[in-house]
C-alpha cells in the first residue's frame, strides 16, 4: 500500500511541475530594482542552494524534492530574490501555479523568506511587491498566498503588498489573501 501513494505521490508532483514548465514561459517582466542596500531581481538557478539553506533554518517543513526540481527548471520565472551589496541572498519569493487555481491562470505565493538578520526591515512586503510587479504583465489574473492565523507579520506584509483577505482557509489554517494584476 506504501508503495502505491509513493507512486501516486510522485505522478502527482510530476503533473503539477509539468503544468508549471508550461504554463511559467515568459511570465514575468525581467525587471531589476535597487532600494537602498538592497537589489531586487529575479531568482537563478544558481540561487537555489541558498534559498533552500535559508528556508530550512527559517521553516519546521524542510524544502520538498520535487519543487527543487520544478526551480531548476523555472527559477527565474518563479522565484524574486533580494540580495544585500556583497551579493548575498537576504530574502526569496517563491511561486507556482497550484492545480485548483491553474485553471483561472491565478499563479500562487508559496513562501517567502528573509534571513534573520534582515527581518523586521520590511523586505518580506518590498520583496513581494517587487514580485507582483514583475507578474503584473496581463499574462496572469492575480496572485494568492495563505498567511497562517498565528503568523501577523505574514499577513501584514502580504496586505502591505496589496493582498487582500478574500476567505479562510481550513487546511492549513489560514487567510486566504488574493492580488488582482492587469487582464490577461
Amino acid at each position: 500500500m506504501q508503495i502505491l501513494h509513493e507512486v501516486t505521490e510522485s505522478f502527482t508532483h510530476l503533473k503539477i511541475i509539468i503544468q508549471n514548465f508550461i504554463k511559467a514561459r515568459n511570465l514575468r517582466a525581467d525587471l531589476v530594482k535597487n532600494e537602498d542596500e538592497l537589489l531586487f531581481r529575479r531568482g537563478e538557478r544558481g540561487d537555489l542552494k541558498k534559498i533552500v539553506a535559508l528556508h530550512n533554518c527559517l521553516y519546521s517543513r524542510p524544502f520538498l524534492d520535487w519543487l527543487l526540481k520544478l526551480y531548476r527548471l523555472k527559477a527565474s520565472e518563479l522565484i524574486s530574490v533580494a540580495v544585500n551589496r556583497q551579493g548575498e541572498l537576504v530574502a526569496y519569493d517563491l511561486f507556482m501555479f497550484e492545480p485548483a487555481e491553474i485553471k483561472e491562470n491565478i499563479l500562487h505565493e508559496l513562501y517567502v523568506g528573509v534571513d534573520p538578520a534582515y527581518q523586521n526591515q520590511g523586505i518580506a512586503g518590498r520583496l513581494r511587491k517587487y514580485s507582483a510587479e514583475c507578474y503584473d504583465q496581463g499574462r496572469v489574473n492575480g496572485l494568492s498566498t495563505l498567511a497562517p492565523f498565528s503568523n501577523v507579520k505574514a499577513l501584514r506584509s502580504a496586505q502591505k503588498a496589496g493582498y487582500a483577505i478574500t476567505k479562510a482557509s481550513a487546511k492549513p489554517a489560514a487567510y486566504y489573501l488574493f492580488r488582482y494584476l492587469k487582464k490577461a
